[in-house]
């Protein structure tokens, strides 16, 4: 681990308290976990593909996906590691909540 490793781990810690996810480091900083986009694979499992910082970002992306890529696609929140949206491989501009 070189001194940069080193500097940037004492500096940036992940805190999770009361059910919430917070990443925190210098003061005033705090960023949730974000969100990550996955493909439905034809067995069923999940293949990672994307990840996003926003709700809205990881809504535009898997839109971007679903259009490029028709298949189905959903979106779960890194924090809470529920499925926030799906899309749907018939309308691929449709984010289901």
């Amino acid at each position: 681990m070189n001194a940069h490793t080193k500097a940037a781990k004492s500096q940036y810690w992940i805190f999770i308290a009361d059910g919430k996810s917070t990443y925190w480091g210098r003061t005033g900083e705090n960023m949730s976990l974000g969100y990550d986009i996955f493909r439905e694979l034809s067995g069923g499992d999940p293949l990672w593909v994307a990840e996003a910082t926003t709700l809205e970002e990881a809504r535009e992306k898997l839109r971007t996906l679903a259009r490029t890529v028709p298949a189905g696609y959903f979106i779960r929140d890194a924090a809470t590691a529920k499925i926030v949206g799906r899309s749907d491989p018939e309308e691929p501009e449709r984010v289901n909540s």
